[in-house]
């Protein structure tokens, strides 16, 4: 083993860079079900400057580096596929600036999600992007790699739509801080806009300037049963073209709400359901709940009680469904597709599921058009199988005019696809990584294959 380990150790403060067997398995693997890679050496910095010197020192002698936020990644994206280095975030967790007057607030990468919205309430504002499940483990780093949608991007946005400017370290070494804290500016290519959904191959970001909202006056959440998905799915897709103000559209079928009943022993209804969350002032959402409940009323919906805690079990669904096979591995597909479409797409997914012998989940942020469609796998069964059944899943996405990934990325779990959906503008993709990263040093292996 080549000692450049020990070189770099020597150009850091002490305490720095790890190469404890224990440190290398941790930034080994995320929490998909994807084959883990030890890294050579596990890194983390404190200021943007110790994040240029490991870069340079890896320009230099060819040494890959891959950039790591809190692990909660879904497709391999921060499995560092190559070994080198991992710059783990973790220590870069500081709220450094916050304007409320401009609505905006300066942090580094390694802020969780829950921490900085607790800090931002006291001020009436708060980051909207919601990344689900993960919100008190999630970083902000982590979000931007990712162009993280979630639960709020319906009404809100996504990540993408929060960023005006960052601090970041390209594949040279070299510092570079685009874009700007103005609400608006029409000045020059929007490179933040190609930094946010990169996944660490065109820059390791060490600072984010955010813009914020004002908190809603008033939210009120409402939950609804259908006998089946394909009316939950349609009454939504009316919600949205009579125009309601949605803050967010949750789905989840019957499998999934049987399993996280199961899961937290709750005897929840044995239907399709559909979550809603409005924001506005009071006489508004009171007005576009009512609309809500006659449209669902219309495809056989009903309102279920206690609206509350069906959303705060929305967040263990994906464990509730790991659960249904202790000890196993998950296959997943996280489609997006236009809002009409997925009522189909959901009916076809069910019909191949079947076909291959696999229980099928399906749940996801419906107002977006993002499914998230899940295959358990026992310690017995073959992943083999469901990576067909994977395979036939987006082949039904794209001929339907969407997307392979709504919101976990392509990684390493869907690298494989990228050319099948952006065909010859992956070529356009290549170029601009050359440029941001001449070496290829910046999380190899990951986008494309």
């Amino acid at each position: 083993m080549s000692d450049w380990r020990e070189d770099l150790r020597k150009l850091l403060a002490p305490g720095r860079l790890s190469t404890r067997p224990a440190d290398l398995d941790a930034a080994a693997a995320d929490e998909s079900t994807l084959p883990g890679r030890r890294p050579d050496a596990v890194v983390w910095p404190e200021s943007t400057e110790e994040v240029a010197t490991v870069v340079r020192f890896a320009c230099a002698r060819g040494i890959p580096v891959t950039p790591r936020g809190a692990g909660t990644s879904l497709e391999g994206n921060p499995i560092p596929l190559e070994g080198g280095i991992v710059v783990d975030f973790a220590r870069m967790r500081s709220i450094l600036e916050l304007e409320p007057g401009d609505l905006t607030v300066r942090v580094e990468p390694g802020v969780v999600y829950a921490e900085l919205n607790a800090a931002l309430r006291h001020h009436g504002l708060f980051f909207p992007p919601h990344p689900g499940g993960s919100a008190d483990t999630a970083t902000v780093g982590g979000m931007l790699a990712n162009n993280a949608s979630g639960i709020y991007a319906l009404g809100y946005g996504a990540t993408r739509d929060y960023v005006r400017a960052v601090t970041v370290v390209v594949g040279t070494g070299e510092v570079v801080r685009l874009g700007s804290p103005c609400r608006k500016t029409s000045s020059g290519y929007h490179l933040v806009g190609l930094l946010v959904g990169s996944e660490g191959t065109l820059g390791l970001v060490t600072e984010i300037t955010l813009a914020l909202a004002p908190l809603p006056r008033s939210r009120k959440q409402a939950a609804f049963v259908f006998a089946d998905e394909q009316k939950a799915t349609a009454a939504l897709s009316e919600m949205l073209r009579y125009g309601l103000d949605l803050a967010a559209a949750e789905f989840l079928d019957r499998r999934s709400v049987r399993a996280l009943g199961s899961f937290l022993g709750k005897p929840f209804p044995q239907a399709a359901l559909l979550l809603l969350e409005l924001h506005g002032i009071p006489a508004l959402v009171e007005e576009t709940a009512s609309s809500a409940e006659s449209l669902a009323a219309e495809h056989g919906g009903e309102a279920a009680e206690g609206p509350e805690s069906l959303w705060a079990a929305r967040e263990h669904v994906t464990r509730a469904i790991q659960a249904t096979r202790p000890g196993g591995r998950m296959v997943r597909a996280d489609l997006a597709l236009p809002v009409s479409r997925v009522p189909e797409m959901v009916e076809r997914a069910y019909a191949l599921a079947q076909e291959t012998g696999l229980e099928l989940f399906a749940f996801g942020h419906l107002g977006l058009g993002i499914v998230h469609l899940l295959a358990p796998l026992g310690p017995g069964d073959s992943r083999e199988g469901a990576e067909r059944l994977k395979d036939r899943l987006v082949e039904e996405a794209l001929s339907r005019r969407g997307s392979v990934s709504g919101e976990h990325g392509l990684g390493f779990g869907n690298r494989k696809y990228a050319a099948r959906e952006h065909g010859p503008s992956l070529a356009l993709m290549r170029a601009i990584k050359s440029v941001f990263d001449p070496k290829g040093i910046l999380n190899p292996g990951k986008l494309w294959e």
